[in-house]
């Protein structure tokens, strides 16, 4: 199948991206889950299944390899987690700078951004199986994001959901059609979001989130 009849099938085109990407991605690969874990590259439709590692409950991306060369300039990813649904979550790495043509990103390499909307809450399940849309993009110039908070950086002040983030917001703006994407899906023992159980007591479960993930970065980055 072809990238748009991928996104078109998942009902993510035009439901949540206005346009799909140009390619579909060749592959992409995680950052691994302990020292006993590491995963195998991840192709369109893959279903990555990580239920004896409680404590992994997020995938983030290590790299990405595209199906052609990128030029030099600037390459963004966008994760958008379960974009159909509330609650989603979207991470972002930026302005990945490219200094030569290259077919692999190497995305920890980057400026990051995350956001956990925890506007819903989930139902305590056994296990949780997320959908995972990866966005490349490219741009001539670095971007700047606006606002001060991870939320109005990604959605702005009038968006509340992936279809706004991708077609009206600030950062829209800034990107035209994603240059490359997948999508694949990633079953864990505990999830992100919040589950009605400790919804009550769960208020600062993004704040948590976005925190925890810059660690998780910056172990990356270190190690």
């Amino acid at each position: 199948m072809t990238i748009s009849d991928w996104f078109s099938e998942k009902h993510l085109t035009p439901d949540i991206i206005p346009q799909a990407p140009f390619t579909l991605l060749q592959t992409i690969t995680l950052s691994p889950a302990s020292t006993l874990l590491n995963f195998p590259p991840i192709h369109v439709g893959d279903e990555v299944v990580v239920l004896s590692f409680p404590g992994f409950i997020t995938g983030v991306l290590q790299s990405v390899t595209l199906s052609g060369q990128v030029n030099p300039g600037y390459v963004h990813v966008v994760t958008i987690i379960d974009p159909l649904y509330k609650p989603f979550a979207v991470l972002m790495n930026y302005n990945i700078i490219v200094g030569q043509p290259t077919q692999t990103i190497n995305v920890t390499s980057s400026r990051f951004v995350a956001y956990l909307d925890n506007s819903a809450s989930m139902p305590r399940m056994d296990s949780y199986r997320s959908e995972y849309v990866v966005l490349v993009y490219y741009t001539a110039s670095q971007i700047f994001l606006d606002g001060n908070t991870p939320k109005d950086q990604l959605l702005g002040s009038s968006c509340s959901d992936p279809k706004c983030l991708l077609t009206s917001s600030p950062l829209a703006s800034k990107f035209s059609q994603p240059m490359g994407g997948t999508v694949f899906y990633i079953t864990t023992k505990n999830t992100v979001f919040t589950t009605s159980e400790d919804f009550n007591t769960s208020g600062s479960s993004a704040h948590v989130f976005s925190a925890s993930l810059i660690l998780c970065y910056l172990v990356i980055l270190l190690f």
